[in-house]
């Protein structure tokens, strides 16, 4: 996309360095969060279809908290899923730059997608909420109205029939925002795909089994948090009898277990079907600590069968996320490996630009032009007056104390310390500004406080060329 590409800026080693790690804490959350509301819709659909099966209230209740796994946290959809989001989309330009990679699109349908799974999502978990409601109704009151039965029936399958169809398309939905993101953080290191189709890319092995990956460990890590919530923090929920415990226990960790059994086959396929050109030591290290979590997973859930073994619950739902974590990690190293030449490259164009920058300085028998009015208009004026205080103190009261020490004015404004705590704790915030531009403000403040006024307010120095201006503006 043109609109992202344009944002793209020349930077350091450090500032990829700092990308690439915020990149990797993005990528931990979205997979984790993704897989794990997948993991809570598909298990709670699960579980209300039983209720309309069989019957029986109790997986009703079931339904209702095991949705709640995924979306009980407020705002969390948008905290651990669309910010992530946001972060892939503004930082795999700026890394990408330079290549043919361009994943910002599938990015961003994958967002939207994402985006209606999860509103389809919500709208099923208040149609059980409803139906709770409506049960409650049913078992506890009476009557001999029949226009009343017949409009509760009516009210009740609607709601029922709102639940099952958003609950089945939420379902489906993040299957696809699971997918086209699988798919995007596939095409940012796979660079044979570079320049295929959308179904390419969507079809390949690697995309394929990826996806599928998240979305087995997601069912095993919401199988995890609920066994956490429903059975080990703060003693668990209030179960109605010891059968509905029991009964909850067995269908949820009967899922736990196949995904843990599943989940080493499915990564053994996503590996692969890595490219050579992303292979490494240290990638294939995290995804041995991924499996090795995995298996500590596996044995947590399958001993809670035992009711002296419950604490086992806990360390399940930890190394579950442990796994995720070093999923993570694995593919971001993928992707650094596949693209070390480019980012390389990257980093040595801004240390040549920076270089040529104070190359002119250097060279430059005199200064640049620095326009110390622009400066004050558009930096200064917000906290500082020349006759009265503001958000920082008056010019007229400060600058006279630099008389005769121009320098210590210009290391000052370079580099401000607060200098009257009492009254400003928070001193002035550094504004970033070049040395010449720090002593063309020491010019023209001492020229405006102590004399020269308006004479002091031109550019300090000469334009000597056309270059050396654009390159300080």
């Amino acid at each position: 996309m043109d609109l992202f590409n344009d944002l793209v800026i020349p930077v350091g080693s450090s500032h990829l360095t700092l990308i690439r790690l915020m990149l990797y804490i993005s990528a931990s959350f979205l997979f984790a969060y993704t897989g794990l509301l997948f993991g809570s819709v598909f298990l709670s659909t699960r579980a209300a279809s039983k209720a309309k099966k069989n019957n029986d209230f109790r997986y009703q209740k079931m339904a209702q908290d095991l949705i709640k796994v995924g979306t009980g946290i407020t705002g969390m959809w948008f905290g651990l899923g669309i910010v992530p989001f946001l972060s892939f989309i503004l930082s795999y330009p700026q890394l990408l730059s330079g290549t043919e990679g361009d994943v910002v699109g599938y990015l961003i349908v994958g967002l939207l997608v994402f985006s209606m799974a999860v509103a389809s999502i919500y709208i099923y978990k208040n149609s059980l909420n409803f139906k709770s409601v409506f049960y409650s109704f049913k078992t506890n009151v009476r009557s001999k109205s029949e226009s009343l039965i017949e409009e509760y029936h009516s009210l009740d399958e609607d709601v029922e029939n709102t639940g099952s169809f958003t609950g089945i398309w939420g379902v489906i939905l993040l299957l696809v925002a699971t997918w086209f993101l699988a798919g995007a953080t596939t095409y940012a290191y796979d660079q044979s795909m570079w320049g295929q189709s959308i179904f390419e890319m969507l079809l390949s092995a690697s995309t394929v089994f990826k996806a599928l990956l998240i979305l087995v460990m997601g069912t095993a890590f919401a199988s995890a948090v609920y066994m956490f919530y429903a059975f080990s923090w703060q003693g668990g929920y209030d179960f109605a009898t010891e059968e509905e415990r029991q009964l909850s226990k067995n269908f949820v960790r009967r899922f736990g277990l196949y995904s843990a059994l599943l989940i080493p086959l499915v990564y053994a396929f996503q590996i692969v079907n890595i490219p050579n050109n992303a292979l490494s030591g240290l990638m294939f290290v995290f995804g041995l600590i991924s499996l090795l979590f995995v298996v500590f997973y596996a044995q947590s859930i399958y001993l809670t069968k035992s009711e002296d073994h419950a604490s086992g619950i806990k360390y399940g739902f930890m190394f579950i996320m442990i796994s995720f974590a070093m999923f993570a990690a694995q593919d971001q190293q993928a992707f650094y490996i596949s693209n070390a030449a480019n980012l390389n490259s990257i980093a040595e164009i801004h240390a040549k630009a920076e270089e040529e920058r104070h190359s002119l300085y250097a060279t430059s028998e005199e200064e640049p032009v620095v326009d110390a009015q622009a400066i004050f208009d558009t930096r200064c004026i917000a906290c500082h007056k020349f006759d009265a205080k503001g958000v920082g103190p008056a010019y007229n009261d400060v600058v006279p104390k630099y008389e005769g020490k121009e320098g210590d004015l210009v290391k000052f404004i370079l580099s401000p310390s607060p200098q009257n705590p009492s009254e400003y704790p928070a001193g002035m915030p550094a504004q970033g500004l070049t040395p010449a531009e720090g002593k063309a403000m020491a010019k023209w403040l001492l020229g405006k406080v102590l004399g020269g006024g308006e004479e002091e307010a031109a550019p300090v120095a000469e334009e000597t060329t056309e270059d050396a201006s654009a390159s300080n503006h």
